[in-house]
């Protein structure tokens, strides 16, 4: 599942770099549709991707947390802190494609940065598609 997927992300940022990873995710399992799987998992690799080559961070904590009507990924680092040009910079292909992935589901991406103090980035993906049928149906029922 994306919990998973997500865990062994972090797990490989921490060995290529050094970067301690502090994964919390709520519920403990989170299940969606393929395409809401993938979408957020290359947004974490992104975001990992930019810790590792940007941040000069020692740590980072990631949190993958399920709501009835979205799932939220937060993952904030200790490191230098991405400016405001960066954030909006035409040429920061990566965080282009963060906001193409979320909003091609309909959802929101939140970047701040704090000079000296870390950067937080914070996508909310819908569970529904937009006409508000629900794509992941809840199959532990009786």
């Amino acid at each position: 599942g994306l919990s998973a997927a997500i865990e062994w992300q972090a797990a490989q940022l921490r060995d290529r770099t050094g970067v301690k990873c502090d994964f919390i995710s709520e519920p403990e399992d989170i299940v969606l549709d393929q395409t809401r799987s993938t979408t957020i998992f290359r947004i974490f690799q992104e975001t990992c991707t930019n810790i590792a080559r940007h941040a000069h961070a020692s740590m980072a904590e990631i949190l993958l947390k399920e709501t009835p009507e979205e799932v939220e990924l937060r993952v904030t680092d200790d490191g230098k802190g991405i400016t405001e040009y960066e954030i909006f910079n035409p040429k920061s292909f990566g965080l282009m494609g963060i906001r193409e992935r979320a909003l091609s589901l309909g959802g929101d991406v939140e970047i701040v940065g704090d000079k000296n103090k870390g950067t937080m980035v914070r996508v909310r993906i819908p569970k529904s598609d937009m006409e508000g049928a629900t794509l992941v149906k809840n199959s532990g029922g009786r």
